[in-house]
């Protein structure tokens, strides 16, 4: 079963993260002249940070590292970019308890690991985007590992907006309570389907406002 955990646990947690963030901008900036933004996203974001209860997994965050859109024709190397975060998050990591950055498919991810009990206490996973500079104001490019073809590229994805209006007009009629409870309850009974979080979150903001409105 699932369980929230309390902000007084992961706030720290979550202070620690950005002083990591806010070195590897400085070490991107001085070594590679790159600069960029970060966003906390997902279940963090919304004050929704879930665990299993007794298990061994965690909790994690997750953060959009934003760069500045490429212009006048120039396209950032995704494999370089890559290369380039992997180094700076090393070394911003270095002399601290978290695990040595692992290069994901969608992201960078690094975790807090307690091995004497052989179980993870947290993490974060990382997310190098850009957002496009052609015109289109409804998605981002996020940088991908092709782990089968060995190659790196940077895929559009779109946003969902639809979804942060049905939350505000939820919010506006006292309706957050609901949502909380129906994420919990779907993130308890998907665990045969493992659906990604911002699916059940986009679900449980579906259904609750089906049930305040449309019924």
């Amino acid at each position: 079963m699932y369980e929230y955990v309390k902000k007084s646990e992961y706030a720290p947690v979550r202070r620690d993260l950005e002083q990591i963030i806010k070195c590897v901008q400085i070490e991107m900036r001085k070594k590679y002249g790159l600069t960029f933004q970060f966003r906390l996203i997902g279940s963090g974001k919304r004050h929704l940070v879930t665990r299993i209860q007794n298990g061994n997994s965690g909790y994690d965050f997750d953060y959009n590292l934003v760069l500045t859109p490429p212009d006048n024709g120039y396209h950032y190397d995704a494999k370089t970019i890559k290369q380039h975060f992997m180094a700076s998050l090393k070394t911003a990591l270095h002399e601290t308890k978290y695990s040595f950055p692992k290069d994901s498919t969608s992201s960078i991810t690094i975790k807090v690991i307690d091995k004497s009990q052989k179980k993870v206490l947290y993490g974060c996973d990382f997310a190098v985007i850009y957002y496009g500079n052609n015109g289109r104001n409804d998605g981002y490019y996020y940088l991908k590992n092709n782990k089968s073809q060995q190659s790196y590229e940077f895929v559009f994805r779109s946003l969902n907006s639809d979804i942060d209006k049905k939350v505000q007009d939820i919010i506006q009629d006292n309706g957050w309570p609901d949502i909380r409870d129906e994420y919990l309850y779907l993130k308890n009974i998907n665990k045969r389907n493992k659906k990604h979080s911002f699916s059940l979150y986009a679900e449980a903001v579906n259904n609750v406002y089906n049930k305040m409105y449309l019924q």
